[in-house]
């Protein structure tokens, strides 16, 4: 059936030579005493109780170390409170240690919500319903002694709490005092905890199992409870069959809670049974057991060998989102994480090699931003010698200085974000410009831009359409031209700026390219003005900004709308 050489041949051999004396000593000792029996079975259930809370307490001792050591090492959180709640590095901030929490409350075992408190806002990570979430800690935080000692940075004790907003009804909650206004804490279900302890007795062998509250060294409510016995609560089984139960009980040296089990007699004693009949069904059972060692064998041995061989092949042929599964033996795991580990350098090393093209795509859209367009460098010159000439010397001043202020904005402006104000303020200065060129020719109005003010963008978004303008919608230079930028909500997540005109409006042909995002020849330098701020809020917004080129339909001239994704604070 296998080869003489393979693992799975060797290890059969092997159980069947071990099992032959096993079997052989099951026939002979036939009998054992009753309260031995008992005895034996009682402390193999306590002791894996016994182990099933130490785990629990270890888990909970190990999201102590994390809340501490987020409270004292992570930059952002010792940032937040130096910035304003209503600031954009507050906001960044905000945003970098929400991703940071969503990342670890999915890690941490047990570990239901991470959040971070103050009286103004609150950051959260949660595996639980987000709006629910909220509401159990703003009623929880709100109520609790936060000016208490036994809350100073340092101390910390996991307590008790009670809400509808959270699954089961009860959960534990801890948290640290980081500064006098910010509390970093985290939240288990005593759902989750239970659940973990039904895992550990799942073949029915348990009467119940419950989870008390512990109140002066006393048991006090049931926090939740489960029993195998249908329509029998574990009250019901205490009083009614005290004597047919092995009671166990533990509790917490971490919280103030204790897990109970009852045993029925019945599983306690019913290896009685199987030595009384063992020499009927000891070659039956040599043989179930064989086949379920085969079967754990395969899922503990043969199995992870063939996903691990699997996972490599898939390496190998360019697949990086392969990982192994966690495996109960300890060799596989240190294997399963050894490869996960080295998959996982394989694509990050990948993505660097991406993030530094993208890094030079962005330099590359710099230098595009800080280019000058020579021939409104030369007009702009004529236009002040001109002005000289004809000793119009306010009219000098006037233009010296917003050309002086022109092109102190495009050479000095190496943020890669300004707010939409000072996108204004410099296409005030570039129009007061071609108004001096074209005086009385040219007009433009700003409505409804004022809730969106303080707004970041990208530099240089609204600028370059505004000259496109300029440069190909005014022909008929015996009318006045006029340009209307407007700003208003889109939906309840982004708000749309229009920059409309009454000129000739875009031909058809380079409407067509303008929606299909494709480089116009003809006037090139407008041309890269308008595909640099396309590519730059593809870079900034991804999908979440848009630009829409059409003609008015009910007059002439252009329109373009530009979606900007809204920022929390305009809610």
């Amino acid at each position: 059936m296998f080869h003489h050489q393979s693992v799975k041949y060797k290890l059969m051999v092997g159980f069947i030579v071990v099992m032959i004396p096993i079997v052989a000593y099951m026939l002979i000792n036939n009998s054992n005493s009753r309260d031995l029996v008992r005895v034996k079975v009682s402390e193999t259930y306590n002791n894996t109780l016994t182990i099933f809370t130490g785990q629990i307490d270890h888990y909970l001792e190990q999201i102590d170390d994390y809340l501490y050591k987020m409270g004292v090492l992570d930059a952002d959180i010792g940032l937040l409170t130096s910035y304003a709640v209503s600031s954009n590095d507050y906001t960044l901030t905000k945003v970098r240690i929400d991703a940071k929490l969503d990342r670890d409350a999915g890690v941490y075992n047990l570990v239901d919500s991470i959040f971070l408190y103050q009286a103004e806002d609150i950051i959260f990570g949660t595996e639980s319903v987000y709006s629910s979430t909220y509401k159990l800690i703003t009623e929880y935080m709100d109520s609790s002694p936060l000016k208490s000692d036994m809350y100073q940075y340092g101390k910390s004790s996991w307590q008790l709490g009670e809400s509808d907003h959270i699954a089961g009804r009860y959960f534990l909650i801890n948290y640290i005092k980081v500064t006098d206004d910010l509390f970093f804490g985290a939240i288990v279900t005593i759902q989750d905890i239970h659940d973990l302890l039904l895992i550990q007795w799942n073949d029915g062998d348990i009467g119940f199992t419950d989870i008390f509250n512990v109140e002066n060294d006393q048991l006090s409510n049931v926090l939740t409870a489960y029993s195998s016995l249908e329509g029998e609560s574990s009250s019901e089984i205490i009083d009614a069959n005290a004597s047919d139960y092995v009671l166990l009980e533990q509790r917490s040296h971490v919280a103030n809670m204790a897990y109970r089990l009852a045993i029925p007699e019945k599983t306690v004693m019913r290896e009685l049974l199987f030595f009384r009949n063992a020499t009927i069904v000891a070659p039956i059972f040599f043989f179930v057991i064989l086949v379920l060692y085969i079967l754990y064998m395969q899922r503990m041995l043969f199995k992870p060998l063939h996903q691990l061989m699997l996972g490599m092949k898939k390496v190998s042929l360019g697949n990086l989102e392969v990982r192994l599964q966690r495996n109960h033996t300890m060799e596989f795991d240190f294997l399963a994480n050894t490869f996960n580990d080295m998959a996982e350098q394989v694509k990050n090393l990948k993505i660097d090699v991406y993030e530094e093209q993208l890094r030079v795509k962005q330099g590359e859209l710099k230098q595009l931003q800080s280019q000058i367009n020579p021939h409104f460098y030369m007009n702009s010159l004529n236009i002040i010698y001109n002005f000289a000439v004809l000793e119009e010397m306010d009219s000098v001043k006037k233009m010296s200085l917003h050309l002086a202020d022109y092109f102190r904005f495009i050479m000095t402006t190496n943020r890669e974000m300004i707010t939409l104000k000072e996108e204004l303020k410099h296409i005030e200065n570039y129009i007061t410009i071609q108004q001096l060129r074209f005086p009385n020719r040219l007009v433009m109005t700003i409505e409804h831009i004022e809730p969106f003010l303080d707004y970041p963008i990208a530099a240089l978004t609204i600028q370059p359409f505004i000259e496109n303008a300029i440069i190909h919608g005014f022909k008929n230079r015996k009318q006045i031209f006029e340009i209307t930028i407007a700003a208003q909500r889109n939906s309840e997540h982004s708000f749309v700026i229009t920059i409309s005109d009454n000129g000739t409006g875009f031909p058809d042909d380079v409407l067509t390219k303008l929606r299909r995002h494709e480089a116009i020849e003809e006037g090139q330098r407008t041309s890269l003005g308008i595909m640099n701020v396309i590519n730059r809020l593809e870079l900034l917004y991804g999908e979440l900004a848009t630009i829409e080129f059409r003609n008015n339909d009910a007059a002439s001239g252009a329109v373009i709308e530009i979606y900007f994704p809204i920022d929390e604070e305009l809610k």
